[in-house]
């Protein structure tokens, strides 16, 4: 009995509390060639749209609209360097469309990049995406691969419960089904609410703006955004993103100024889309 009280006693001085392991880190598994995974993706946008003129801005038009999108596909990863994804092969086997609104029966359509195949690159001028033969790839696959940003969530150094940080909403965009935001602005507040039975929860909130390749003044507000992240297999389980939107755009005709032999811009109305349901699902197996 004295050996073994010496032992504990030898043991205590050995490693200190000062000098116990610290806390773990939340990481994405390191890429190896061939890494498989499947991606799932439910959106729903539900959407105020108001049009108005100058002339007779009394007679306002408001429509509403309804999109609710589901998405599959099996990503490979294609080529690692230095320790780096540099390329996915994206196969999408599922791309529906659900829409309705305002006088618009409900109809479901099925994207042209349903049962195609993408690669996916990444690079000093961020991602890019292409059919895997090297043609463009159609406006519905801008978001390819964006699921991997989720990495920008996590905690840079040791992961503990309560902990905050901030990040960059910049490469966020397409995470919330927003792809078509060039040159987005804004941050995230990022907390880890929980860390239990091999998972580790993340809530974050914030707001994303700029300006869309169609020209929309965008502000996308996260209101409640979580991420569970396997702890163990060092990969996502799922990302859940609850917000809204608002959206302008200013209506300009070319007019010809009186006596002036030139042509200016002048304002004719306006469109404005805010939304009344914003919900972007994404699982992870």
């Amino acid at each position: 009995m004295s050996r073994l009280i010496l032992a504990l006693a030898l043991s205590a001085v050995a490693f200190p509390q000062d000098m116990a392991p610290g806390a773990p880190r939340l990481e994405l598994k390191a890429p190896a060639l061939g890494d498989r995974a499947e991606i799932r993706i439910e959106s729903t946008f539900e959407l105020d749209v108001k049009s108005s003129s100058t002339q007779e801005p009394e007679a306002a038009v408001t429509k509403q609209l309804s999109f609710v999108r589901t998405q599959e596909f099996s990503q490979v990863v294609q080529e690692v360097q230095n320790g780096s994804v540099k390329s996915h092969r994206i196969t999408c086997s599922t791309a529906k469309l659900q829409r309705s609104g305002t006088n618009l029966a409900p109809v479901t359509e099925t994207s042209e990049i349903e049962g195609k195949i993408f690669v996916v690159s990444r690079g000093e001028k961020g991602r890019s995406v292409r059919f895997d033969n090297g043609d463009p790839a159609p406006v519905d696959a801008d978001g390819l691969g964006a699921w991997e940003e989720v990495a920008k969530l996590l905690p840079q150094g040791e992961a503990k419960e309560g902990a905050t940080w901030k990040v960059d909403a910049a490469g966020l965009a397409g995470l919330i089904s927003v792809p078509d935001l060039p040159t987005p602005t804004g941050s995230f507040d990022v907390k880890l609410e929980k860390m239990a039975e091999g998972q580790a929860v993340l809530v974050f909130t914030g707001t994303l703006e700029g300006t869309t390749v169609k020209g929309f003044k965008t502000k996308v507000t996260v209101a409640e955004g979580r991420l569970t992240f396997d702890t163990a297999k060092s990969r996502p389980v799922s990302l859940t993103v609850v917000g809204s939107l608002e959206a302008t755009k200013v209506i300009n005709q070319r007019v010809a100024k009186a006596n002036e032999l030139r042509q200016v811009d002048e304002r004719v109305g306006e469109v404005k889309v805010t939304s009344r349901k914003l919900e972007v699902k994404v699982e992870f197996r």
